[in-house]
């Protein structure tokens, strides 16, 4: 890819501002929701202005990227044309990420600015995630501390039955299921860039530490399957390093057996496996009423052979509800749940187009892996974010949508492999 710098000066305005407002809008996403909207509208507006004035040199480069660009895009125009058909559905301003992050963040993404400061993008990530683990820590913390006549006491339980170091307790700013995925992608940053982002040997197992406890206590049934997959990955590529792959054969049984051990410590794990059973012996439902994510699945593919071509239109969501309503399931007619699966999602919506296009967008990252700017955190984001797709209809929320178009344009766009080079060395 040809170097930015022979275009930009490295004191270009637009670019600079377009960088920091990048690593504001990453250190807010783990935040309350519309905290991050705002350095995201900053960002793209000094995107913009970069394009503006730059349109003529920017152009060569933007079409050298068509392959990693088009993809997101075709994505949102599939909405586009079916919102020609069902104007009322409202939501299509959060699918506009689609096209804004990697159009207007274009210039941005491939400067060579933001290549010489990565180390500036992934401590925004990180610290972002650690100043809200450290905030529900110490909240919960505080909040369990009184003094009665004197006495000192610490009551962890809201009431008999919930902590304050529950799940939802826990994740009171983000859905938990999306503030795991990015505690799961903030142990794969220290893990392998640590030593680049000048964080010690012991600040990085501590922090390692810190965030798994946290990844266990907001107790994600697809995050502990991520983990054991993340944690398989993370020796491998040390026994690579040292000759010695044929032992993580030996090793991955032991890996998702303690994986296995330790959710067992999980009371909310815990607890939704004694309802599957009840239900089961009750009910005698079957693997299709097993859990709420069940009576998704197979409902959406019920739906999904009436009209497996073109789909069910962008009004997916009501129509689910009403299958739902069909089939009995009053609890998810109510809550109109979505598919609960990305896949599923996106062939209900779109039919063929929305899974060839989703599956193209999953492509790239491994196509132009070899040119990123890491290839290992490439390939730990592709196992996190596909992992969750078949758990949760990530681009159904405006915080999956970001997170994905965020890091997957900054692990596509970007060739500085070398920048990151001897921190990659150095942690093996």
């Amino acid at each position: 890819m040809i170097r930015f710098s022979a275009f930009f000066s490295n004191r270009d305005k637009w670019i600079i501002s377009g960088f920091y407002s990048l690593c504001l809008t990453l250190f807010l996403i783990p935040f309350p929701r519309s905290w991050s909207l705002y350095p995201l509208g900053a960002f793209l507006f000094f995107g913009l202005l970069a394009w503006i004035f730059n349109f003529g040199r920017l152009k060569d480069l933007f079409t050298q990227q068509w392959m990693i660009i088009l993809a997101p895009v075709f994505y949102f125009l599939l909405h586009i044309i079916y919102f020609m058909f069902d104007s009322k559905w409202i939501y299509l301003e959060e699918r506009l990420m689609f096209i804004l992050i990697p159009v207007l963040g274009f210039p941005v993404f491939i400067s060579e600015y933001t290549s010489d400061n990565m180390k500036l993008i992934l401590r925004s990530a990180v610290f972002g995630i650690l100043f809200i683990c450290f905030f529900q820590f110490a909240r919960a913390a505080w909040e369990s501390i009184s003094f009665t006549d004197g006495v000192f006491k610490f009551n962890p339980y809201v009431n008999d039955e919930v902590s304050r170091f529950h799940w939802d307790q826990l994740s009171t700013f983000q859905h938990p299921t999306y503030l795991t995925i990015n505690v799961l992608w903030t142990i794969c940053l220290i893990f392998f860039a640590g030593i680049h982002m000048k964080i010690t040997g012991i600040a990085r197992i501590l922090l390692l530490i810190l965030f798994s406890v946290f990844m266990f206590f907001l107790s994600s049934r697809a995050g502990i399957i991520v983990f054991a997959l993340l944690l398989t990955y993370f020796i491998y590529d040390y026994l690579v390093t040292i000759r010695k792959r044929v032992f993580i054969i030996l090793l991955i049984p032991f890996i998702f057996f303690g994986t296995y051990l330790i959710s067992g410590m999980n009371k909310r794990m815990n607890h939704k496996l004694e309802e599957i059973i009840e239900r089961q012996a009750i009910e005698e439902a079957g693997i299709k009423g097993l859990d709420p994510r069940t009576k998704s699945w197979f409902s959406a593919l019920k739906l999904i052979k009436e009209k497996p071509l073109l789909g069910v239109g962008l009004n997916a969501r009501n129509i689910l509800a009403a299958e739902y309503d069909r089939q009995g399931y009053k609890t998810e007619a109510e809550l109109k749940l979505n598919a609960h699966n990305q896949f599923l999602e996106s062939q209900l919506t779109f039919g063929v187009a929305g899974t060839l296009i989703l599956i193209w967008m999953l492509s790239i990252p491994v196509i132009v892996r070899k040119k990123s700017w890491y290839p290992s955190l490439t390939d730990t984001f592709l196992i996190i974010v596909i992992v969750s797709m078949f758990f949760e209809s990530i681009f159904v929320r405006q915080w999956g949508i970001m997170f994905f178009l965020l890091f997957y344009c900054l692990l596509t766009m970007m060739n500085v492999e070398s920048v990151i080079k001897a921190g990659s060395e150095q942690t093996r």
